[in-house]
């Protein structure tokens, strides 16, 4: 088995990062930032403007297994195909809205879009792509990939309209931008394993026992469920502290600039955690790994709560970036060690499935904030499902071999 990546195959894996990079950049990280601009024009309420972020988010949730579905009927080349068109389309749409229901299907087209490009059916890809013994580093890459996108998106989203620019340019180009990404991918996927990267892929033994599950399987086992738990708990964390920990350390009596500057570092670290699993699981357990980040969530969030001095907050920043990076790789990493490699398409997507419900979790910190005045009980809460979460995976038994699944992918 070699342990070199065909040039054809590192191609791939760059392209499939990319186009995770931009669809990130371009779908969560910068409506909240374009928004304001087409509330303006449309005299749109905020809560009519929200429910495009709230069908973005449970579109991505409700397609993720339908990628996995996707991309094992149609194969590679049709599904990205499929995924480019769909998002492509939420794109333009977007660029010529001119009302509530076009904004709302538009954006419903996003998050279809992403799931059919990102995640679920590009990790498997990257996997293939990839040798063994350098699978992880790669996946944590693509994952990072990921992360970026969500640093960098509202950075060029500002920067457009702070220039001058018009919102729709900008889903126009992104548009363009993201047509060509995925036109490069069905350049370059192969329908089948060439000679080379079927040796590339030879699996271990542990892996050829582990490839034995189907999915259905799978999902039924306690492994399966409590990294889905641990999982959701993590976006619930992750999509809330995107959502209000500006706010939040604002109301704490912070400077809105440093309340900035703390997303910032919590959304740098998020990504760079992604491509530091690659590395370290090489030395750690992926299990090790995930339940490490479950208990600097707890850290994380706790910090949050009780941010009122800038000490705290960075504490929070730091401990709550890592975790929500290195959870993502981690519940990545335990899914393909465990079921396969050939099966993560349908886990991940099972997976992203269940966690769509943790999309509640800014509208029940926003209710609590009402009630309360203040979102500290829910971080609090929070950092309890996660410590309740750690020690779940830290106990949780490896499954042994099941029978072999029927379905593969060409």
């Amino acid at each position: 088995m070699t342990d070199d990546m065909t040039p054809r195959a590192a191609a791939l894996s760059f392209a499939l990062g990319a186009i995770f990079f931009l669809i990130t950049a371009t779908t969560f990280a910068s409506l909240g930032v374009i928004l304001p601009a087409m509330i303006g024009e449309f005299n749109w309420t905020w809560g009519t403007a929200g429910l495009g972020f709230t069908m973005l988010a449970f579109l991505t949730g409700v397609f993720s297994p339908i990628a996995a579905t996707s991309l094992e009927q149609l194969g590679p080349r049709l599904h990205y195909a499929l995924g480019g068109g769909v998002i492509v389309t939420g794109y333009a749409l977007m660029g010529a809205v001119t009302n509530v229901a076009v904004y709302l299907f538009a954006a419903s087209l996003l998050g279809a879009g992403f799931a059919l490009l990102a995640n679920v059916p590009g990790t498997y890809l990257v996997g293939r792509a990839t040798p063994l013994r350098w699978r992880n580093l790669v996946i944590g890459a693509y994952l990072a990939a990921g992360g970026a996108g969500g640093v960098v998106g509202p950075l060029i989203a500002n920067a457009h309209l702070s220039a001058g620019g018009d919102w729709r340019h900008y889903w126009f180009a992104s548009a363009l931008a993201a047509g060509g990404g995925a036109a490069a991918i069905i350049g370059l996927v192969e329908k089948r394993l060439t000679a080379a990267e079927k040796a590339a892929q030879t699996p271990s033994d542990e892996e050829t026992q582990s490839g034995a599950w189907a999915p259905r399987a799978a999902m039924m086992t306690p492994a399966f469920i409590i990294i889905s738990v641990a999982l959701t708990i993590a976006y619930f964390c992750g999509v809330t502290v995107s959502t209000w920990s500006v706010a939040h350390l604002q109301q704490a009596g912070l400077a809105p600039a440093f309340a900035v500057a703390m997303f910032s570092l919590y959304s740098g670290l998020n990504a760079g955690a992604r491509a530091a699993g690659g590395v370290l699981v090489r030395h750690v357990d992926a299990k090790k790994l995930l339940t490490i980040a479950l208990l600097a969530n707890v850290i994380g969030m706790t910090a949050l709560a009780f941010a009122k001095s800038p000490p705290a907050a960075i504490v929070f920043a730091v401990f709550d970036g890592f975790a929500f990076g290195m959870a993502l790789f981690a519940t990545t990493a335990l899914l393909i060690d465990y079921f396969g490699l050939k099966n993560s398409p349908a886990l991940l997507g099972g997976a992203n499935l269940a966690a769509t419900i943790a999309m509640l979790g800014p509208t029940i910190a926003g209710q609590t904030a009402d009630r309360w005045g203040g979102f500290a009980p829910i971080f609090i809460i929070y950092a309890g499902a996660a410590l309740i979460a750690a020690i779940l995976v830290a106990f949780m038994p490896k499954p042994a071999a099941a029978p072999a699944a029927k379905a593969a992918f060409s």
